[in-house]
């Protein structure tokens, strides 16, 4: 019988493949499995409250303050819809003896609850005019109604898309994400 060299070598090859594509096996799946631990899992959005919120701004005693207002008609079991609606009556003509500081015109041009957080984003009539008193006002109010079913839940705000600019050049910069408590630290509201 006569061996050819090539037997023992395509052999050995063999081997060596086999073994290389194990390897690359075992560690690719070990780098999948520690980038899937790594990875968080999407928050679910959780409710506090059982019914959203609407905040308006009031003069009481002398002062001009926020005031909540439940809206008792929303979706007991959708809560995009139940904010989604809180967010376009805010938007629009406040109830008697109530007024805003949330500019004419500004429309909801999209709301989210994903990863535990609520994403708004606004026309950008929202950042058109008013001074110091009026923006904080207006921030509050949207702030404050889009937490209003979880006030710890992070807010981002986007004007026409993009994350919030310093609003009508009175330099407020809103943290990005920002709470309903981190929000009334930086602008010395009482957190209610």
């Amino acid at each position: 019988m006569i061996r050819s060299g090539w037997a023992g070598t395509s052999r050995r090859v063999g081997w060596v493949v086999l073994t290389a594509a194990v390897c690359l096996g075992t560690v690719g799946g070990a780098m999948w499995w520690v980038q899937q631990a790594r990875t968080p899992a999407p928050q679910q959005f959780v409710v506090t409250a059982e019914q959203p919120r609407l905040y308006w701004l009031k003069v009481q005693q002398g002062k001009e303050m926020l005031v909540s207002d439940p809206l008792l008609t929303a979706p007991k079991n959708n809560p995009t819809a139940a904010l989604r609606q809180a967010m376009n009556l805010l938007l629009g003509t406040p109830p008697k003896d109530m007024t805003t500081a949330i500019p004419s015109g500004t429309r909801l041009l999209g709301l989210e609850l994903k990863n535990g957080a609520v994403y708004l984003n606004l026309s950008r009539e929202f950042t058109s005019g008013g001074g110091s008193y009026s923006v904080i006002y207006r921030v509050a109010q949207v702030i404050y109604t889009a937490s209003s079913l979880n006030p710890q839940a992070p807010i981002y705000l986007h004007i026409e898309g993009q994350p919030a600019p310093p609003i009508a050049g009175e330099g407020l910069v809103i943290d990005y994400p920002t709470t309903r408590r981190q929000f009334a630290q930086d602008v010395g509201l009482p957190l209610i």
